[in-house]
């Protein structure tokens, strides 16, 4: 009969975590596209992926200019949503550069 009782206690704890890991998510990607928006379209010359924990992966084209770079991925880094980055340059290369 005690197991009766604990199992929905169990089931909502689990339902309340991952709608917590979905908010994290949410805020991420926003931070994301928000950031390289602000960054003259940035998101046309990237691709990204963002996990449940707010960790970014991304890759720029291989000929984005150092300085570009450097101050996107500043911008993500100190974003309070976004919990760690990840960046390569190594995409397919962009006609603006």
């Amino acid at each position: 009969m005690r197991l009766f009782k604990i199992i929905p206690v169990v089931c909502l704890q689990l339902v309340l975590s991952s709608i917590s890991c979905a908010d994290d998510l949410t805020k991420a990607e926003s931070a994301v596209s928000n950031v390289l928006f602000d960054f003259d379209g940035s998101f046309e010359y990237s691709s990204y992926v963002v996990k449940e924990d707010g960790h970014v992966e991304l890759i720029f084209a291989e000929n984005m200019p150092d300085q570009l770079y450097e101050d996107i991925l500043t911008k993500l880094k100190n974003h309070p949503d976004i919990s760690s980055v990840l960046a390569s340059k190594g995409g397919p290369i962009c006609k603006l550069w």
